[in-house]
């Protein structure tokens, strides 16, 4: 039987076609795979690490607190990414990609995360518990404060929702949010660890002064407890009846017998005022105030 030449040539290309094909299916798998064990990697650590947030300059305050804080040998992305690498990669991708387009354009919020929505709505307490055991403790930060951190986890309070600027706080005293965003001028982020703005939200004496986003995190049912002996100690300096439903009525021989003691948290711009005035005016005639006083002071509002 008699084999045609050509018929010899076209069988020996099919074979070489596909070792060909076969060489070159396995270096790009081979590609995929090395990319999959070496390069992304090295792009998600490179990408997550604080410099690289950093070559950003609307994240020059949160950077620079970074440095300064408790915080400073743990990555951003330790608190702020998510546990699953799938989810970092789909981040990493998808979302975090819009932000050097925003950065370039300058179409982001000024301020950055003004009112903490990523503390508030993004850092689960697990997150947190990676490192910090609140297990059995009750922490007290001075002389006549106590705080029982179990009674908020129980309740579903996470971490962040007080520890809102933990790791970044003062981040309005640096560029450009400190002068050169006519936006955040005056700006400066709320600290959820003092009493004012942050435990007031749910434990105030005054329903109309506690935030409903706040209250509704309460995962329990339970209601905050609003007396000063939850969280004050009897050794806590405040005068004898302060808070209590007839402190109004009687606080004025106190007031006048020490009235320093009082402007120490009720002075103007302090704590407890009344904006750029001593909490007094809310009721008291200015003047009359002033003349207890002393001095006198700025009347703007």
């Amino acid at each position: 039987m008699r084999i045609d030449p050509l018929a010899r040539i076209k069988k020996a290309r099919i074979r070489l076609g596909a070792r060909n094909f076969r060489m070159v299916a396995t270096l790009y798998g081979a590609s995929f795979v090395f990319a999959g064990m070496f390069i992304i990697p090295a792009v998600l650590t490179v990408s997550s690490s604080p410099g690289f947030c950093a070559t950003c300059h609307s994240m020059t305050p949160e950077y620079e607190t970074w440095k300064r804080s408790s915080h400073a040998k743990i990555t951003c992305y330790s608190c702020h990414g998510p546990k699953s690498v799938v989810q970092l990669i789909y981040n990493k991708s998808i979302v975090d990609s819009k932000g050097p387009l925003q950065e370039v354009t300058g179409r982001f919020a000024k301020p950055v995360n003004a009112e903490s929505e990523l503390s508030q709505e993004g850092i689960p307490m697990e997150r947190c518990e990676r490192c910090h055991s609140n297990q059995n403790r009750k922490f007290t930060f001075s002389r006549g404060i106590y705080m029982d951190h179990l009674a908020h986890k129980a309740a579903g309070i996470d971490c962040t929702v007080c520890h809102n600027r933990i790791t970044h706080k003062g981040a309005e005293n640096y560029e450009p949010l400190k002068s050169e965003w006519p936006e955040a001028k005056g700006f400066k982020y709320e600290n959820f660890l003092t009493m004012k703005e942050g435990c007031f939200r749910c434990h105030s004496a005054s329903p109309n002064s506690r935030n409903p986003e706040t209250m509704h995190k309460i995962k329990n049912g339970k209601q905050p407890p609003q007396a000063c002996t939850t969280c004050h100690t009897q050794d806590f300096p405040l005068p004898t009846g302060h808070g209590t439903s007839t402190w109004r009525s009687q606080h004025g021989p106190v007031a006048l017998g020490n009235i320093k003691y009082c402007m120490s948290c009720h002075a103007e711009n302090a704590e407890f005022s009344n904006g750029k005035q001593p909490w007094c005016t809310l009721c008291h005639d200015r003047r009359r105030v002033e003349a207890i006083i002393g001095r006198t002071w700025s009347h703007e509002k």
